[in-house]
């Protein structure tokens, strides 16, 4: 893709996505952090039975929204923006891509767990939950990542530097 000088369409059309991009992520970041108290709830001696089933009420309602995030994206999303105003980037932005990818699937693995665990299983039930807590920080690191991309590919388009 080649540069195109901003119109006031495109100009526009940035400032909704980014907007669009803004409020989703901001509902992610509350799903994230339900699934972090969810995480968080110590149960007394009564078994986990009700933690797992809001762990997997909240864990499905994570997915669906970072699904979404994800699609919104990469498909008339902020990713083309990023190729559009500086084709040179189009290798990070595969590469986080492709980092994306590998991160969606392992949390797949973790929601297939999560289903399938049993919250009398003293050893597997733990396990999971350790599992998705990491998940959640690669996650948080991945989105900083993608975040300095973009911010650095509409500060060099400013600047014309760096």
């Amino acid at each position: 893709m080649k540069y195109i000088e901003p119109t006031a369409y495109n100009l526009a059309e940035s400032q909704e996505i980014a907007k669009q991009i803004e409020v989703e992520l901001a509902i992610l970041l509350g799903i994230e952090q339900s699934l972090q108290i969810a995480l968080q709830w110590m149960t007394r001696d009564r078994g986990n039975s009700r933690k797992l089933s809001t762990l997997r009420f909240v864990a499905r309602s994570f997915e669906r929204q970072l699904t979404r995030t994800r699609v919104l994206a990469d498909y008339g999303g902020y990713m083309h923006l990023i190729t559009d105003i500086k084709p040179r980037l189009a290798s990070e932005v595969t590469a986080l891509r492709s980092a994306r990818a590998e991160l969606q699937a392992n949390f797949e693995r973790i929601i297939v767990r999560l289903e399938y665990v049993s919250p009398d299983d003293a050893v597997g039930f733990p396990k999971v939950c350790a599992e998705l807590e990491h998940y959640l920080t690669d996650l948080k690191a991945h989105g900083r990542k993608e975040l300095e991309l973009l911010q650095r590919s509409f500060r060099q388009n400013e600047g014309q530097a760096g």
